[in-house]
């Protein structure tokens, strides 16, 4: 199939031959981009082709992350409308908060740090990713706010980061260590997918699907305005890692009960048993 029809000339000159072939052939077998289940399909064969281990961090991991299906995925975000309209609801939740520099952590393909760029020219705009695909780094430099950097560095009003954290094996000290670089009063957006969506969504992180707002207060992260499906958390001082931890220690006993009832009981059972504990706790 003729990738032009869905990848302009200007941008396949920084496809690899793999990736054109493999784009070509899912293009062919689809007529066309996938759909969000098919996409989410592909995901999965990927993951079982390289045999991934969900408790197993090794090269595996590292080649299912720096597969061409990773590319698609990016592409497609950018013409989904579910998924624009949500990184138009972050974008725009950033831009009110009237930052001087903002980070997209794990931010990817750059869709929404190039939004946000665009939102608020006079700021600066980082995606940290240690390896972004060249693709990205050329739609990121038509936006002269926006640039990738492999890690974060000093301090930042706003840190971004969706769909990260239910890929990671310690989410709880992820957040503890990027915090780090959240200014006092800065707020982090996160957005979580704590569900079993796709294979490298870990299943060692489905227990904070009811517990994250109460990890991330423990830690010193104070939850604040709901954003589409995220929210926003408020660094008020010193970061508490342990304290979150002891959250995570009964949230992990809990999971054992609430993940078998439905949201709408095992939410407000969760907030109601973790606040009794973390009183009874407290000497």
């Amino acid at each position: 199939m003729e990738l032009t029809k869905w990848i302009s000339p200007d941008d396949l000159v920084f496809l690899s031959a793999e990736e054109r072939h493999w784009l070509g052939e899912v293009f062919s077998r689809f007529s066309g981009f996938p759909n969000l289940d098919q996409i989410w399909s592909l995901i999965d064969d990927v993951w079982k082709i390289f045999g991934c281990d969900p408790e197993v961090m090794d090269e595996r991991i590292s080649a299912f992350y720096s597969h061409p299906v990773w590319l698609l995925n990016g592409l497609f975000i950018e013409q989904h409308l579910e998924s624009l309209a949500n990184r138009e609801e972050f974008s725009n939740w950033v831009a009110k908060q009237a930052p001087q520099r903002v980070a997209d952590f794990g931010g990817g393909f750059g869709t929404l740090a190039r939004m946000i760029g665009q939102k608020l020219r006079d700021i600066t705009v980082e995606v940290i990713e240690p390896h972004p695909h060249p693709l990205a780094i050329a739609r990121a430099e038509k936006t002269p706010n926006v640039r990738y950097q492999k890690k974060l560095i000093e301090q930042y009003d706003v840190i971004v980061a969706t769909d990260v954290f239910e890929h990671v094996f310690d989410p709880l000290q992820l957040v503890y260590d990027t915090a780090q670089c959240l200014c006092i009063g800065g707020k982090y957006l996160i957005a979580n997918c704590f569900f079993p969506v796709i294979l490298c969504h870990l299943p060692q992180t489905f227990h904070l699907r009811y517990s994250w707002d109460a990890a991330m207060k423990a830690m010193g992260l104070d939850p604040s305005d709901k954003v589409a499906y995220g929210r926003a958390y408020i660094r008020r001082g010193e970061l508490n890692l342990e304290a979150a931890r002891q959250v995570e220690r009964y949230s992990i006993a809990m999971w054992q009960y609430n993940r078998f009832l439905p949201g709408r009981l095992a939410r407000p059972m969760t907030r109601v048993l973790l606040f009794l504990l973390n009183r009874g706790a407290k000497p």
